[in-house]
């Protein structure tokens, strides 16, 4: 009972092993009269143990018991400190020289020791330290020193547990001040009077003023703006009082100062600790001024981006009433000319001489040049308010594309071209506004023949898939480069090999095809190769006329 009690009592005391374990050794060797007590501890990652070089009593008395210990390594199982290791459970070894356990007496030297025996000191995670006592005399067991023993190890693995949790309390707290430290963000800690006593380099760093002249100011006077002080006292007051927060434990933006007199936008988070009974306040500051100034570069690029999107659509309007305006005032002349012309070529205003004929014939087809030029202007320009409205009727497809060759032959067979059609037998009607349809392959028409050497043929298929109906016009002229394919359907877009040959157009036949067939619900696409031809593809529902 009495070594019970001093063991328990130094258990609950003690800070570390190696003085609890040296007081236990005393307080056994005392009460028991055996000589001599040793501790063996864990070493390397094999789980042997070893000497810890502690011993207590009669030291000087057993040299040669010390020097063979202090070379010998434990291995799990291993003699009596093994033994001890595996089974978690005291060991007596009632004489060493006859215990095939006890290894240290098989080096052939003579110990001086008769009996020995040991037990664990028992650690949350199992064996952490073994004690091992020596007599000089052979001695029998005694239970019940073992069972006392086996308690003794367990009180003093409290000790160990203690140690443990003690060392990784502390290596948090040092990462956690390294944390704290190193932070790109200022840390900023107050006591419950308002003092400063916590302050990271980076608060150094943000307000100008060192750590140690930092510490124990008052914080509203060293980084709080004049006009903030008062609520800052009276919130810290109130939560004393009630404990309510009202900024506590959130991030929100603030007015942070400088001895200097300058004020700063931050970022800020405060939490409280409560601390022995005293309230702690820690807080981050992230300084904001970076980011309020791309903030406002941001805004002002906005409004001025918006400002030139507002300019941009009123010039976009001025342009597409000049174009309307202009295109009208130019129909009505163009009309006239036109038929001028005609009554001139068509002989009602009398005989025209041969040379004079050639000349109005072709004045007659520049000025219908001109007026299919003003008649696809003023169609762009509706199509950018919206689709153009279609009055569907039902056709066959084969009459569509009899009557959209017919409006090319005449240029056709000037240039040589031969124009093959192929229409399948099953191609029957469809659906759609035959003026506009008849535009949309004309122009198709007009680009392959444009683009196409003298004589080189032109070929038209219609077919129908499912419920779609297929016309493909191709050719095989000059081609588009792969990079230009994808823009040949913007308006006013020009190839550079159609600048480079000076073939005629605006650009706006395409757009226009596009335009009318999408508002039938189809598609147009094109493939080319280059210095091969291309082929233009209509595609049309069968079913369904379009809105």
């Amino acid at each position: 009972m009495a070594l019970l009690d001093s063991v328990t009592a130094v258990a609950n005391t003690a800070d570390s092993l190696e003085p609890a374990a040296r007081a236990t050794m005393a307080a056994v060797c005392e009460l028991t009269g055996w000589p001599l007590g040793h501790l063996c501890v864990p070493a390397g990652p094999e789980q042997e143990f070893v000497s810890s070089g502690v011993w207590v009593g009669e030291t000087e008395e057993f040299p040669v018991l010390r020097e063979v210990t202090a070379r010998t390594r434990f291995a799990v199982g291993t003699g009596i400190v093994g033994r001890v290791v595996a089974t978690g459970e005291p060991v007596w070894s009632l004489d060493v020289t006859s215990d095939p356990d006890f290894v240290r007496a098989r080096q052939g030297v003579e110990l001086g020791v008769g009996a020995a025996f040991a037990f664990p000191i028992v650690a949350a995670d199992g064996v952490a330290a073994v004690l091992e006592f020596f007599s000089r005399r052979v001695t029998p067991p005694d239970p019940p020193l073992l069972r006392v023993m086996a308690s003794l190890g367990h009180h003093l693995g409290r000790v160990v547990d203690r140690q443990r949790a003690e060392r990784a309390m502390e290596a948090g707290r040092l990462r956690l001040e390294q944390m704290i430290e190193t932070s790109v963000e200022a840390f900023v800690a107050m006591d419950a009077a308002g003092r400063i006593v916590g302050w990271n380099a980076a608060a150094e760093r943000m307000f100008r003023l060192p750590r140690e002249q930092a510490l124990g100011r008052s914080l509203a006077e060293t980084i709080v703006p004049p006009r903030y002080r008062i609520a800052h006292r009276e919130g810290l007051g109130r939560f004393l009082s009630t404990g309510q927060p009202k900024v506590l434990n959130q991030r929100f933006e603030i007015t942070a100062w400088r001895s200097d007199g300058s004020e700063f936008p931050v970022e800020l988070a405060i939490w409280p600790v409560h601390d022995d009974g005293d309230w702690m306040f820690n807080a981050f500051l992230h300084d904001i001024t970076d980011r309020r100034h791309a903030e406002e570069a941001l805004r002002l690029a906005y409004e001025r981006e918006q400002s030139t999107v507002a300019r941009l659509q009123e010039l976009d309007q001025a342009k597409n009433d000049f174009i309307d305006t202009v295109s009208h005032e130019l129909r009505t002349p163009l009309t006239t000319i036109a038929g001028y012309l005609e009554v001139l070529t068509g002989g009602d205003a009398g005989p025209v001489p041969d040379h004079q004929d050639r000349m109005l014939r072709t004045m007659t087809r520049n000025t219908v040049r001109l007026q299919d030029l003003v008649e696809d202007l003023l169609t762009v320009n509706t199509m950018g308010l919206n689709q153009p409205v279609m009055k569907p009727v039902r056709i066959p497809v084969r009459e569509v594309v009899d009557r959209a060759v017919q409006t090319v032959e005449e240029i056709a067979r000037g240039r040589g071209h031969i124009l093959h059609v192929h229409a399948d037998a099953d191609a029957g009607p469809v659906n759609v506004d035959t003026d506009h349809i008849i535009r949309a392959l004309r122009a198709l028409l007009s680009n392959a023949i444009k683009f196409s050497e003298p004589g080189a043929p032109i070929t038209v298929r219609a077919s129908v898939t499912g419920g779609t109906v297929s016309i493909v016009v191709t050719d095989v002229g000059i081609g588009i480069t792969a990079e230009e394919l994808p823009r040949i359907f913007d308006r006013f877009y020009r190839t550079r090999m159609a600048s480079d040959r000076a073939v005629q157009g605006a650009g706006l036949g395409l757009t226009i095809a596009k335009s009318i067939i999408e508002a039938h619900g189809g598609t147009l696409t094109a493939t080319s190769t280059l210095g091969e031809g291309s082929a233009f593809t209509v595609t049309l529902p069968v079913g369904a006329a379009p809105g």
